[in-house]
């Protein structure tokens, strides 16, 4: 039997679960799952065998498949501007119909502890196309988003709503989340929606946008039906048993939905530096600069600008692609000696780079930003 799939159950199925029809008693597995534009799974029914009971006949149904226990994931991003700086993770809860939900956790099925309630359900998606990478900083008009979608339908905002935060997504890809901003929303189709008008590695996640994403990557709209729960400093690094269920229920049995999760505090990680510049100087060597991007009150259009982390950076000299040279400092400059340069250059500059990291104290290092050394 091959069955249509809404957004929502095509990401929760996966091949070998075992699910039921609505009007039929029996058990399916699912064999092969679909997933483009009209996703669709491939059913076979579960032999079983009880003595003396008949089996009948097949039964003709309308291809429905009832799914008990929710959509459910867990995901750490960095600081929304519209949040205050709320660093708790956030619970991705959808089902239909729905229900209010309890998030639960601990390091074991004995040890679970809840953690907070989800009162509406997230709306989410699934990629119909890959997304490649795109423009920093500047509207990307030649990406678009192709997203088959749950739950709330988007709506198109102006460019003064989308720069005060609105209309935010997060994409899935194969190194992170990467935070975008979408302009115009219009129906290509069934439940297939096209966001263009983009703005691309938002709030720090300029690398999640380089690594691209692929068919089928989860998306979700920030907003409306997004729960923060709570999880202790203590508890980053640590993976978690991480359980939704039914307020007021058990967190155990087949209405429960369990993923793995290990907090990571994402939003006290430092963003990478910009505007990195090399000059050759005098004495051979490098006057390398740049600018720290601070992850939280860093767009005050008066005073001072105040990073969020202390003024320390790691200087890498990369050659070929490998790391030949590092050092730290205190200031958004560093020499690259000429005696050091000549050494590690003998044979010309033509495979040399040059990376810097910030420091976080609540997190370690920022991804590194590169640039040609000469």
């Amino acid at each position: 039997m091959t069955v249509s799939l809404g957004p929502l159950a095509s990401l929760m199925l996966e091949p070998g679960d075992t699910v039921r029809v609505v009007d039929d008693e029996r058990d399916w597995r699912a064999m092969r799952i679909d997933r483009d534009e009209t996703s669709s799974a491939v059913l076979e029914p579960v032999s079983t065998v009880r003595i003396g009971e008949n089996q009948g006949v097949p039964s003709v149904s309308d291809g429905r498949i009832t799914v008990a226990a929710p959509f459910f994931r867990m995901i750490d991003l960095p600081p929304l501007p519209q949040e205050g700086g709320d660093a708790r993770p956030i619970a991705v809860v959808a089902a239909e119909p729905w229900r209010p939900m309890r998030i639960f956790a601990g390091p074991d099925p004995a040890s679970l502890t809840a953690r907070g309630d989800v009162s509406d359900p997230a709306v989410v998606g699934q990629l119909v196309g890959g997304l490649a990478r795109g423009a920093r900083h500047r509207w990307d008009v030649v990406n678009t988003l192709d997203v088959r979608i749950e739950g709330r339908p988007p709506e198109s905002l102006p460019t003064s709503a989308v720069l005060a935060g609105g209309n935010t997504v997060v994409v899935e890809t194969a190194v992170g989340w990467e935070i975008i901003q979408f302009r115009t929303a219009d129906l290509v189709g069934g439940e297939t929606w096209r966001l263009s008008g983009l703005l691309r590695g938002q709030q720090g996640t300029e690398e999640a946008m380089a690594a691209g994403a692929l068919t089928g990557a989860l998306v979700v709209f920030l907003g409306e039906g997004l729960a923060r729960v709570a999880s202790p400093f203590a508890e980053r690094g640590l993976p978690l048993i991480w359980r939704a269920a039914l307020a007021g229920a058990p967190p155990g049995g087949a209405g429960v939905s369990e993923v793995g999760f290990t907090p990571t505090g994402e939003s006290e990680r430092p963003w990478s530096p910009a505007h990195l510049r090399s000059a050759a100087d005098v004495n051979g060597g490098f006057a390398l600069t740049w600018v720290a991007r601070s992850r939280t009150g860093g767009d005050r259009w008066e005073g001072e600008d105040r990073l969020a982390d202390p003024p320390r950076y790691r200087v890498t000299i990369l050659k070929a692609g490998s790391s030949i040279r590092s050092f730290e400092t205190a200031s958004e400059a560093a020499i690259y000696a000429g005696p050091d340069a000549v050494r590690d250059f003998s044979d010309g500059y033509d495979e040399g780079e040059w990376a810097v990291a910030h420091w976080g104290d609540g997190y370690g290092w920022s991804p590194e930003a590169r640039a040609r050394l000469f």
